[in-house]
């Protein structure tokens, strides 16, 4: 699941490209240097970086770190609580279909490490007829209607935010189930990482989903974020 590399050797961005392309692999690159300007330069090699005004100085590179803003927290990513399994940017038109993330300071006694599930294990959990539900039933993500999951031919993709959907739609009790079942799937084949200081790691936003365990509020745990698009894309 993991394909490593390393900062300090000579990086190769069209193998890097292709395993983000065409892999259900997780790229995890050691010994990266703490910089928001390196880390965003170094994305613009495989694609384009988001600017988002959430992000540090209103570029391409977010910190998530516990911080709060007139005693409440700016958001659950700026939290110290448990995330659940998401698609970032899930309420987008045109959803960034990479991320990474780079560990500058873990949490103490392997806190608040990520988890994920990847597309594939959660298909084969799921019944044709669920398949079908799923790409046809389309669910409001804040801005847009769009189904949890996209198949054709050639490309699979999905889109969950149950927070998001929670908070700016009344669900009724048949889709509160079919989210319930789905969440169980999702935790059930979830995996975790415990990212170490200087790793980096890339994944796609579009055939993963990702969360993180809770830690302690006092933690100096850090990591920058940068959500992009592959050039090929």
């Amino acid at each position: 699941m993991l394909i490593n590399y390393n900062y300090s050797e000579e990086i190769d961005f069209v193998q890097i490209s292709k395993d983000l392309e065409t892999s259900n692999s997780i790229i995890c690159i050691e010994n990266f240097p703490e910089s928001d300007e390196k880390l965003s330069n170094f994305i613009k090699n495989i694609g384009i970086p988001i600017e988002d005004f959430k992000n540090n100085k209103i570029k391409t590179v977010f910190d998530v770190k516990v911080m709060k803003q007139k005693g409440y927290f700016k958001s659950v990513a700026n939290s110290n609580y448990t995330f659940p399994l998401h698609t970032d940017c899930a309420d987008y038109e045109k959803v960034p279909n990479c991320i990474g993330l780079l560990c500058v300071q873990p949490a103490e006694n392997n806190e608040g490490a990520n988890t994920f599930v990847d597309l594939e294990s959660i298909l084969k959990q799921l019944s044709e007829s669920e398949i079908e539900l799923l790409t046809t039933k389309k669910w409001w993500f804040r801005k847009i209607y769009k189904p949890i999951l996209e198949i054709d031919n050639q490309t699979k993709s999905i889109f969950y935010d149950r927070i998001t959907m929670e908070s700016f739609t009344k669900l009724d009790t048949s889709e509160k189930m079919i989210l319930n079942k789905l969440d169980q799937i999702f935790i059930q084949n979830s995996f975790k990482i415990n990212l170490k200081k200087g790793e980096l790691i890339l994944f796609r936003n579009d055939l993963f989903l990702h969360g993180r365990e809770s830690f302690e509020i006092d933690s100096n745990r850090l990591l920058k974020r940068i959500r992009f698009t592959l050039i090929n894309s």
